[in-house]
């Protein structure tokens, strides 16, 4: 789903960049980094973090969003070198090959993905086993979940316990958790393995 101007000035804040880096930086902490070698980045926005990947990590990162505009932006912010690739993606349809990918990073994405089961197929698909995945997103009470679904359709509407339950259907294990806000919405920090034992 594209955002409105107003909301994409807020995610595209460097300050905001800086935390989702502080974020991934604490997830790498349980990881083998040695190991990644090929990253996809979900909703890359005009890509801060992305660019920041290749400067600290020997990676090939995918930067990737739906909204063309944002993608534009950032080819210009950061041109494309053999290590940095910016594309328009549709999370529930992905252009990956299977299996080609060593960590998935979705940083509030999901709220924006009306069918977000369909991109979890999509992660399970593309992502290694033994791959990682790195979430962090909204989620919603279930009265909020029940109440607004009929009428949001442009949006993912899901409950922390949907989120988990899904991965773990499609093949991740939880290997973190960790709940930063509390009230009406939660943001809730997981870091998720994929099965090797189902690939």
């Amino acid at each position: 789903m594209k955002m409105t101007k107003l909301e994409k000035r807020f995610v595209n804040r460097q300050k905001k960049a800086e935390g989702n880096i502080q974020k991934i930086e604490c997830a790498f902490q349980q990881i083998e980094i040695k190991k990644m070698k090929t990253v996809l980045e979900l909703g890359c926005g005009v890509g801060f973090v992305s660019k920041y990947l290749i400067d600290t990590y020997p990676f090939i990162v995918y930067g990737t969003d739906y909204d063309t505009d944002q993608i534009q932006t950032a080819r210009k912010l950061h041109p494309k070198t053999e290590r940095l690739h910016f594309q328009v993606e549709d999370a529930t349809k992905l252009s990956f090959e299977d299996s080609g990918i060593d960590l998935v990073i979705s940083q509030n994405v999901f709220h924006h993905i009306p069918d977000w089961e369909a991109a979890i197929k999509e992660i399970s698909r593309v992502l290694r086993s033994g791959g990682y995945l790195l979430w962090l997103d909204l989620t919603f009470p279930k009265i909020v979940k029940t109440l607004f679904q009929p009428f949001v359709k442009n949006y993912g509407l899901y409950t922390s316990t949907d989120i988990k339950t899904t991965f773990e259907a499609n093949g991740f294990e939880e290997l973190f958790h960790e709940r930063l806000m509390h009230g009406p919405m939660t943001q809730h920090h997981f870091l998720f393995q994929r099965n090797e034992l189902l690939k």
